[in-house]
């Protein structure tokens, strides 16, 4: 056997464990071109850009982002960003499911109501509890807050 069949046959087994560890591209084609691109197109068909426009344009930033890392070879810092961007359009594909049954509402202050009508039912037994306290004679209040910008010339 030749010199350079022996290096061959004693590289063989280096170069097979190093392929399939996960390393460098490698890594980077399963996690991120894979799964995180696999994660976006999901969201996108579950109509996230419309119902859940915060989530699914993170994700779709976090993945265009790590594949111009990828470019760069900052594996680490690309698989980051992919996990990040899996994470985000797997949200946003389950807001956006919510929101289109109509279990998830968002309100004009920006803050979200999971269940319509459960919370509106804890919140009419509290003013009910808060009315039959001041009728018991004790004192309720308010504070409103207000505040103005400008120099009011």
């Amino acid at each position: 056997m030749s010199r350079n069949k022996r290096l061959a046959v004693k590289l063989i087994p280096v170069l097979t464990v190093a392929l399939t560890t996960g390393c460098g591209p490698f890594g980077y084609l399963k996690k991120v071109a894979k799964d995180a691109s696999r994660s976006v197109a999901d969201a996108e068909a579950a109509g996230a850009e419309e119902h859940a426009p915060y989530e699914y344009w993170g994700s779709v930033t976090y993945l265009e982002q790590s594949k111009i890392l990828m470019g760069y070879s900052e594996y680490e810092r690309s698989f980051d960003y992919g996990e990040r961007a899996t994470q985000l359009a797997e949200e946003a594909k389950e807001k956006a499911e919510l929101r289109k049954s109509g279990k998830m509402t968002q309100t004009a202050d920006g803050s979200e109501d999971e269940a319509a009508g459960e919370g509106d039912e804890a919140a009419a037994e509290g003013d009910a509890d808060a009315s039959a306290e001041a009728e018991d004679g004790e004192a309720s209040a308010s504070v409103e807050a207000g505040a103005s910008i400008g120099g009011g010339l």
